[in-house]
């Protein structure tokens, strides 16, 4: 479990996944992941088109930098992955905290000498009680005097009844080169 803290946020990012764990506000100590009945994490899903198999779950990562306020975590990919998505790549998943603000960006370089089709979603539990508000790029949960926004001008941003969900989806990612995909989640 790697933590890393701002002025105003703690979270913790497991290397099982790259899930993020726990989102805590240090003024309140309140884990904005957690309630009553249970603990839940920002999950990320990164798949190669019409493969069901999430390689984010199953290939293991690796914490490549570390700082108080950020952390990055890559994923490479092995021969039993290239077995069922053909291509070389490699991922890392930064998160940084800045205030109130975590950035998340998804960095893929594709290894291959062919175009490789993706898509990545990162999927943030909502609990009961909280009221969402959608725009165009941006979503807002508000709960007592508490926002938490998701905004991206990457990823589409979708709200559910239990869920946020932020989608790249059928992408193709050109032989030998790279993307950056941006998200953030403030906490006001």
């Amino acid at each position: 479990m790697q933590t890393i803290e701002s002025s105003v946020l703690r979270v913790a990012v497991s290397e099982k996944g790259a899930r993020l764990v726990n989102l805590i506000a240090l003024n309140s100590q309140i884990d904005y992941l957690k309630d009553v009945d249970a603990q839940k994490a920002l999950e990320v899903i990164f798949r190669g088109a019409e493969q069901e198999e999430n390689l984010a779950d199953i290939l293991p990562w690796t914490v490549v930098d570390k700082g108080d306020s950020r952390v990055s975590l890559a994923l490479i990919d092995d021969n039993s992955s290239y077995k069922k998505f053909p291509f070389h790549f490699e991922a890392v998943l930064t998160y940084a905290l800045e205030g109130n603000v975590i950035g998340i960006k998804f960095y893929l370089k594709n290894n291959s000498h062919k175009d490789m089709p993706f898509s990545v979603k990162f999927v943030i539990p909502v609990f009961s009680g909280w009221k969402v508000n959608s725009n165009a790029n941006e979503i807002v949960l508000s709960k007592d005097k508490t926002n938490l926004t998701i905004a991206s001008a990457n990823f589409t941003l979708t709200a559910e009844s239990d869920q946020i969900s932020a989608a790249y989806d059928a992408a193709a990612l050109a032989s030998d080169s790279d993307d950056g995909l941006r998200l953030t989640l403030a906490l006001n």
